[in-house]
């Protein structure tokens, strides 16, 4: 029996070309900003204590028995597992205080022109120049000797949460780099390949009670980079850059979807203090400095671009119109509960993450109508794979999707589209739908698990992390733009629905 666990390519070579040749344009920048920003010593003063015998602390020049008694004021730091606080030193070895628990009198990131590098660097691909972030102070974390953090992300506490700022303070440390990780971009020559490697001979139930390969045939190869902020705050030492009266911190500001880990400390203390970055509501009054520079167009978002105007321009792509489905390299926060995600869902376009952003900002300027939604995978026993597009998230976790069929169950609970149908059971379904894929990263989807990562740096979970993608309609050769009327025929119809071909 063969076993399909990858949305194949077009029969057609022409159309798998021009495909590639727009897959291969969707360029990814690294997922965080990184630097050093000077501050005055005063900057550097941290307040701590839970009691009224608050101390005082520079982190400019603080003393080893300073820093061992900073340590020591700290609680254990815990991590979420299975929405569990969880205290195990072989996964998580690190103090921690919380916001209540210290105070920098003197410091703010928006203050050190950290929110600025943020939009400017990090959130240049999306961010509106009219549009405000602030910073929300969470947790300050000591690493002593040993200390580490394995792999996790950080837990997403809003739909309006996008990232997370770390501060490093110029204490004396060794090791403790950061280390951040997100799946590879596929080669050019993915798409030839997938053909073959997609097919796997399986011999009766072939590991069908394995949860690995029904959430992903393959482990995707990870790109990595290392944030080693004890060298970057060496360095500044060693040249002598900076005044007697004048420090540096090291920062870096990463998306939180990114896996990342602490690698353990070998000497010394690693101190540093964490927050949470927000997309604002309310602009008005957001906290954030207040020249905003114009936004230049980056280089990823031209060269998308001008391939997807190309192809719209050539008669040969798809000549009758078609559906592309755009599947997006971050995952996104959406609140529990299916009515309250379908509303968030809608919301999601205005804050996507990186190239994200830049296919989303190109199909609109080139007026094309899309419309975002999630796609399950389904893997049935005795059928090949299908993958469902919803307009809502569906948590599966704690079903038996062997009892019944999971499309079957989409289809009582949302408004489900089958995409792209085996022929032989087509007509057994509502809805289905043709659609030509488009990723760059190995083919992830939601599946029977639920979509947060098992480890994360909070337990209580009124987010999940979702894989999002985006359907786009395109108009035959010489009338690209299609307009969709919602008439009142199509009233009880589903955004997806009318979109569809």
């Amino acid at each position: 029996m063969t076993r399909l666990y990858e949305p194949q390519p077009p029969s057609d070579p022409l159309l798998r070309q021009q495909l590639g040749y727009l897959r291969s344009a969707i360029v990814h920048k690294p997922p965080f900003c990184q630097g050093l920003a000077p501050l005055s010593v005063d900057d550097l003063v941290l307040f701590y204590g839970k009691g009224p015998g608050a101390r005082r602390i520079n982190l400019l020049n603080a003393s080893p028995e300073e820093l061992q008694h900073l340590a020591e004021a700290c609680d254990p730091a815990t991590f979420g597992l299975d929405q569990q606080d969880v205290y195990d030193e072989t996964y998580r070895k690190a103090g921690k205080l919380d916001h209540t628990d210290f105070a920098l009198v003197n410091f703010s990131p928006d203050a050190a022109g950290l929110l600025d590098e943020v939009r400017n660097e990090l959130l240049i691909e999306g961010l509106e120049q009219s549009e405000r972030i602030r910073a929300e102070l969470y947790k300050l974390n000591v690493y002593g000797p040993g200390s580490f953090f394995k792999a996790h992300v950080d837990t997403p506490r809003s739909e309006l949460m996008f990232g997370s700022l770390v501060i490093v303070f110029p204490t004396a440390h060794e090791g403790g780099a950061l280390v951040l990780r997100q799946n590879k971009e596929e080669s050019d020559d993915s798409e030839d390949d997938s053909e073959e490697d997609s097919e796997e001979e399986t011999s009766e139930k072939e590991d069908l009670d394995d949860d690995s390969k029904m959430e992903d045939a393959h482990e995707p190869e990870k790109e990595e980079w290392t944030f080693d902020s004890s060298a970057l705050l060496s360095s500044v030492v060693q040249t002598g850059s900076t005044a007697p009266t004048m420090g540096s911190v090291a920062y870096i500001a990463f998306y939180s979807d990114v896996e990342h880990e602490v690698l353990p400390v070998r000497s010394g203390y690693r101190v540093t203090v964490t927050y949470n970055l927000y997309y604002e509501q309310d602009s008005a009054s957001a906290s954030s400095s207040g020249s905003l520079v114009p936004r230049s167009v980056p280089m990823n978002e031209q060269t998308f671009r001008s391939t997807f105007r190309t192809l719209l321009d050539d008669p040969t792509f798809l000549p009758t119109g078609g559906n592309l489905l755009f599947t997006f390299l971050h995952q996104y926060p959406l609140p529990k509960g299916r009515k309250a995600s379908k509303a968030a869902l809608k919301d999601v376009g205005s804050r996507l993450k990186g190239s994200d952003a830049v296919i989303m900002k190109v199909v609109q300027e080139l007026g094309l109508q899309a419309t975002l939604g999630i796609v399950y995978r389904d893997v049935p026993e005795y059928r090949d794979v299908t993958y469902i597009l919803c307009d809502q998230a569906v948590p599966l976790e704690g079903r038996d999707v062997w009892s019944e069929s999971l499309h079957e169950y989409l289809e009582e609970c949302s408004d489900a589209v089958l995409l792209n149908p085996n022929p032989e059971w087509e007509r057994l379904y509502k809805r289905t739908a043709q659609v030509h894929w488009i990723a760059t990263t190995p083919w992830q989807f939601n599946s029977n698990k639920e979509t947060f990562v098992a480890h994360g740096n909070e337990a209580t979970l009124s987010h999940t992390y979702w894989r999002i993608s985006m359907l786009v309609r395109v108009g035959a050769a010489g009338s690209r733009t299609v307009v969709v009327e919602s008439d009142s025929e199509k009233s009880e119809q589903s955004e997806v629905e009318i979109m569809l071909y």
